[in-house]
């Protein structure tokens, strides 16, 4: 089959499809990859194809700078604000997604009526991939690993696009639509004929990483704890959130590593000598050598978390990460708190603590039991059929 991938260019987005392309691909499949931006170049770095179907003169993360910049000024991202989604912010989340969407929907067209893909796949808030397979017919897998979308924000989004709809002359219901949940079964609610796969991390090229330093492969004497926050936040909003407690680390017996990409960490002060800072460096991996992570609460990080069962503590700063902050402290994964009140001794609770260790060790054996992506793609004509 011909596989069209309609997808964000975001590194967190577009990560997420990569395993699973991957798959198809190793399957016989003919794999292409639809999106706009300098973040496509992510694809080809992971030996896939794509094609750049941005409209010139298009900004295609204007929206992302608008809340970024919304969220400097009212102190967290505003589409949520926090564990429990309001209808207003539910109605704003489906309308920025849709926003998004729309700015690729001309070249996704485009590009889907030249090479006639036999099936989309897409992130369930992406609204182009099921305007490609509702215009050509074709089914639409919907990947969904975001904990807080509500179930209905698919049939949202196309009800935010429903000019899009009209102009191009297609039903909003028409596409044959799949959901494809790589999320742990006891952490969400399953709903209609949905798909499960397991989430295996993907952090990016090795040309950009690098090698894998010996000390990350050594097992560590005392207890290593990961802080990183993502990609988003030190881009757009910078370092503030975890600056506050670095001069307390020095007290807790064990050993950190901040992973923080390009951020500029003197923002941080100097760091006690128990501390170590690292630019990129591939999660997963380090997460294998962890005891715990303290972490903003994104959707990828959280999984990866989950998928090494190590502990958690959670400072959420804004989007869906309260949501996902919540999931970790119900379901008994680590604790969640806000940057300024995180101390040495809520570490040192949380690295102790028993029942967090056995919690995570439940839905890291949760995760394994869960599909593969080779699963899911040999059996990807049955299920599409």
């Amino acid at each position: 089959m011909r596989i069209l991938f309609c997808t964000y260019s975001t590194a967190s987005d577009l990560f997420a499809t990569i395993p699973f392309a991957w798959a198809l691909r190793a399957a016989g499949h003919e794999i292409l990859y639809a999106g706009g931006g300098e973040g496509m170049r992510e694809v080809a770095k992971a030996g896939l194809p794509y094609v750049d179907i941005a409209t010139p003169g298009v900004d295609l993360a204007a929206p992302f700078a608008r809340r970024a910049a919304q969220s400097r000024e009212k102190g967290q991202l505003v589409w949520y604000r926090g564990g429990d989604l309001q209808e207003d912010e539910v109605r704003a989340t489906s309308a920025l997604f849709a926003e998004l969407s729309e700015l690729v929907v001309p070249g996704a067209v485009r590009l889907a009526r030249q090479w006639r893909p036999d099936l989309v796949v897409s992130p369930d808030h992406q609204g182009s991939g099921a305007v490609v397979a509702g215009l050509l017919s074709v089914p639409l897998i919907a990947m969904s690993n975001l904990f807080a979308l509500v179930p209905d924000m698919v049939d949202r989004i196309r009800g935010e696009m429903a000019g899009t709809y009209d102009r191009y002359g297609i039903d909003p219901g028409s596409s044959r639509t799949r959901l494809l949940r790589t999320t742990p079964p006891s952490l969400f609610r399953a709903s209609g004929n949905h798909l499960a796969m397991r989430p295996v991390p993907y952090n990016g090229s090795y040309l950009e990483l690098g090698t894998i330093p010996d000390w990350l492969l050594r097992s560590p004497d005392r207890p290593r704890v990961c802080v990183t926050l993502g990609t988003f936040i030190p881009q757009y909003i910078g370092l503030s959130l975890i600056r506050d407690f670095v001069a307390e680390l020095d007290t807790v017996d064990a050993d950190f590593v901040f992973v923080l990409g390009d951020a500029d960490r003197t923002e941080l002060g100097t760091l006690p000598d128990n501390v170590r800072s690292h630019g990129w460096i591939p999660l997963n991996t380090l997460l294998d050598s962890c005891d715990a992570i303290i972490h903003h609460g994104g959707t990828s990080t959280s999984l990866a978390a989950m998928s090494a069962g190590i502990r958690q503590i959670v400072l959420p700063h804004g989007s869906d990460q309260p949501f996902n902050a919540r999931l970790v402290a119900e379901r008994g994964l680590g604790v969640t708190c806000a940057a300024a009140e995180l101390t040495a001794k809520t570490i040192t609770t949380v690295l102790e603590a028993p029942e967090i260790g056995t919690a995570a060790a439940q839905v890291r054996e949760e995760i394994a039991r869960l599909p593969s992506p080779s699963g899911v793609a040999s059996a990807l004509p049955d299920l599409v059929g």
